[in-house]
Order: structure tokens, then sequence, then C-alpha cells
């Protein structure tokens, strides 16, 4: 008789074991790693380091490994590309494709303005994110705002999160984090990540590079340095991992550079998801190959592709989420139509991003500081994709299936001493190319373009390769593959011609 309600108690204290893991670190204090905080910029191109003066920021660069450049996923927007950040995987791959983006199983669209499409788990189940692998692993983790941090994720939340919202000062953003740094042991988290949007904001109003730019950069280095000198009486400061990144770069934008796609398609015969540098199309009543005749060539400044014949390097066609059609304007070119265009009684937007990921103004900056980290490294361009695999190395945690490598950073870590660039100019024949060479990956400088290429083994010479893009050596000369394009016949630049330049 006292068999059933034996079980039921049984299953109750199960129940409620298992929804307690992860209020409860089953690392002990002493055995866990050093706290690492991310921290993201919205909008923080490559190039805004000389922007202002952000003491700061500089100090995270004086004291540990700053890369050229950040390379992401595309396309080039705020969701996807955080995403990735924290999952390791591209958005073809983790389904995050865009800010607004249709779902085809569910009969769905999901809107970064749609707060209760931004909490569902469902739109991130594509991959891991870093605060999921470490709560799973028995660390706590805290998320000021992050892409995909307010929503159960494979059943997991941050231990503490914060849904989102703009108007959060930035001095409570920064004493959030010191307060939860400041928790007994048991409640405190290891993972911790900060966001700030005013750059990005910033950089939409009023193109890159603007005062107002500039400006919001000062008054969020202005709260770093706050945190930075908090940490440092915490003794925390050189003691943990510190890792800031952006999102994207930014471009600028013109009212009489944008191409009406419904003068060439019948809009009402197709689903568009997504606007802007690059349109999402979906057949609906017009077959896929129909939309792509439709728009093959119909503007100079206008490419479109099949969902399958995407560029290979862009990584964008594995999930239901990928559209049927892609088509992407050249840089400073959008691509909109004509109704949404005439309600708009006054231009808004001189910045923008989104584009294909590796021309130079779309990508982000990068900065590592911590135990790791040798003060004074420097890195060629840096994959965004790889940043999980380095997270999870420094957290000591086992990297959940992701499509990145640790390979670019491993010289890096550790290393006990500064470890530089190689600087490398070409003549192609007419095409210059510079490449930017680490101890395990290059970055090749090719007309508006920066790739990131992994080195392999090569039996004479040196050779990167990255997808279909090839770099190789030979003595002084040497042969690269960029973009169905090969650049044949460099020849290396002396250093006293290049100093003459």
């Amino acid at each position: 008789m006292l068999r059933v309600p034996l079980l039921l108690l049984l299953l109750s204290i199960g129940l409620l074991t298992l929804s307690g893991c992860q209020g409860t670190p089953s690392v002990p204090a002493e055995d866990r790693p050093p706290p690492l905080l991310l921290i993201s910029i919205d909008g923080f191109r490559h190039d805004y380091w000389d922007l202002a003066e952000i003491p700061a920021l500089n100090r995270l660069v004086d004291g540990g490994l700053k890369a050229d450049s950040l390379l992401h996923g595309f396309p080039t927007k705020t969701f996807p590309t955080h995403y990735t950040l924290v999952t390791g995987r591209y958005p073809g791959t983790h389904g995050v494709v865009a800010n607004s983006m249709w779902d085809p199983p569910r009969d769905a669209r999901f809107s970064l303005r749609d707060r209760d499409a931004v909490g569902d788990g469902y739109w991130y189940s594509g991959g891991e994110p870093i605060w999921v692998t470490a709560e799973n692993q028995g660390l706590r983790a805290g998320t000021f705002f992050w892409p995909g941090s307010e929503a159960r994720i494979h059943g997991v939340r941050p231990s503490y999160w914060k849904p989102y919202s703009n108007d959060v000062p930035h001095r409570e953003r920064v004493d959030t984090i010191l307060e939860w740094l400041d928790k007994p042991a048991a409640e405190r988290p290891t993972l911790l990540t900060l966001y700030f949007s005013a750059v990005d904001s910033m950089g939409h109003r009023h193109g890159p590079r603007a005062e107002p730019v500039r400006d919001a950069l000062i008054d969020i280095d202005e709260h770093l340095e706050i945190l930075f000198d908090e940490l440092q009486e915490r003794d925390l400061f050189d003691n943990m991992h510190i890792i800031v990144v952006s999102d994207h770069g930014m471009s600028w934008v013109d009212f009489d550079r944008y191409i009406m796609l419904d003068e060439y398609l019948d809009l009402g015969k197709v689903r568009v998801s997504d606007w802007g540098p690059a349109a999402q199309i979906w057949a609906t009543d017009m077959p896929a190959e129909e939309i792509v005749e439709a728009l093959d060539g119909a503007h100079p400044h206008m490419r479109v592709w099949a969902r399958e014949d995407v560029p290979a390097r862009y990584r964008f066609g594995s999930h239901h989420r990928v559209p049927d059609v892609v088509a992407e304007a050249d840089l400073e070119w959008m691509i909109s139509n004509r109704p949404h265009m005439a309600g708009r009684r006054q231009f808004s937007l001189y910045g923008m991003h989104g584009w294909d990921p590796a021309l130079h103004e779309m990508h982000g900056g990068f900065v590592a500081h911590g135990p790791a980290f040798a003060a004074g490294s420097r890195s060629p361009a840096v994959r965004a994709v790889d940043l999980y695999a380095l997270m999870t190395h420094l957290l000591e945690l086992e990297p959940a299936d992701h499509e990145g490598t640790l390979a670019s950073f491993t010289p890096y870590l550790h290393a006990g001493r500064a470890i530089t660039v190689e600087q490398r100019e070409y003549d192609c024949g007419g095409d210059s190319l510079t490449v930017r060479i680490g101890p395990a990956h290059a970055a090749l400088h090719w007309d508006q373009f920066v790739h990131v290429l992994d080195r392999v083994e090569s039996g004479n010479g040196e050779r990167f390769e990255e997808m279909d893009l090839l770099f190789e050596t030979s003595g002084d000369g040497a042969r690269a593959e960029i973009d169905g394009r090969t650049l044949d016949s460099c020849r290396l630049v002396p250093a006293e011609a290049m100093t003459g330049r």
C-alpha cells in the first residue's frame, strides 16, 4: 500500500533536485577558474580605438592581447553575431539568422522588438551559449544583457540575468556586475556578461566616427574605468579575464542609395523577412528560381543568390531559417521598398551594418586581458566564431558542439612573453596585398576586405587556408585565391621600399 506514495515521494524529490541543480554550483570555490567578464560595445568598429581618449580600454590593450579586428559571420547584425560569439556557431547553423527572421516550421516571425519572441528559447535552440555550458558544468553565470540571455535555452537560464532595457544607466550596469562579484562564494558567478548599445545607436543616427559616436564611446570608457578601478580594489583586475568585443562595424548610408526591391519583384508573391544591406526572401507564390531570375542583374549595386549558391565563406545555408533567396547590396547601399521609403519624411539613418562580413568596415574590435595573456600581445584579425572555444578554455569547461577552433589563440595563452604580428606587403601584378601573420593564422588585407585564414602544414614555404580562400608562399613569391580570383606571381615588397612609400 505504501509503494505508490513512496514512488511519488521519490519522484518529487528527484524533480526538486533537478530543478535546483542550476542554482547550486557544483564546483567548489577553491577549484573554480578565474572569473571571466565578456563585454560587448555594440557597433564599436575596429578602427574606433583612435576615435577618442579611452584610457580604460587602452588599459586592457597595454596589459593584454589586442587583435587588429574581429571578423563576424553573415549577416553582420546584432542578434546573429552576438549569438555566434557565445555559441561558436555561425548564424546559418545556430539559426538566429537576422534581427527579424521567419521560421517555416512554426509559421512564426521573430523580431528583436517582440518581447515574447526574444524571451522564447525556441529561437536559440540551434546552439548552446556559454552561460548554459557554464551552468551545466557547475559554474554560475550572470548576464547583464546579451541577445538570448533572457530565454530559457535547452531548459537552462543564467543564475542572474536582466530583461533588456536600453534605459538602464551605465552606472547601474557596472554596479550590478560588482554586486554579483561581491556575493558569497557559493552564490558568486564565474562567467559574467555586460553590454553597451550607445556607440551603435549614435553610429546609426549620425554615421561612423561622428562626434556623437565619440562622445558615446568616451562615456562608456569612463564607466569601464570605474569598473576596472573597483576590480583593482578587490584584487580582481589582474586575476580575472576580461574580453571586450563588438558585434559588427558600421558604414555610411545615404538616402539616395536605396534599391527598391518592388521595382523588380512583385512583393505580393514573396515574403521578405529582413531588409537593409541584405534582403532575406522566401518563395511563397513565386518559385525561388524566378525570384533569382528577376533580381539577377536588375541593379548594378545588388547581387542575388539562391540559398545553395550563397558564397561558401558566408557559411550561411544549413538552418531551416535561412531563406530561399538572399539579395545583398554593395557597401553603403540599402535594399528597401517604395511604400516604406515614401513614408519617411525625414532621413534619420546615416550608419548601418549587415553587409559581407569580410568587408573591413564590418569588422569589430577585440581585446583580451588577464592571467592567460601577456601584456602587449598583438594578433592579426581573429574570428568571432572562435571565441566560444577560447572562453570555454579559460573557464576550464568542456565545450558543446561548435564550429570554431582554439588554434589561433593557443600560441598566446600563457606564452610568458608578448607575441606580435609580422606584416608583409606583396605586389601582385598591380594588385596590392597586405598579409598580417601570427603564429597560427594570418589575415589577408585586399581591396576593402580582410579575411582570416588558418596556418596549415606545408612542405615548402607557408600555407594558410579557410574555406575557398588560400594564401601560400615560396621564397619571396606568393599566390592567393580570394573569392574566385587568383592573384599569381605576387612578389614581396622589400621593407625599405615600404618605408619610402
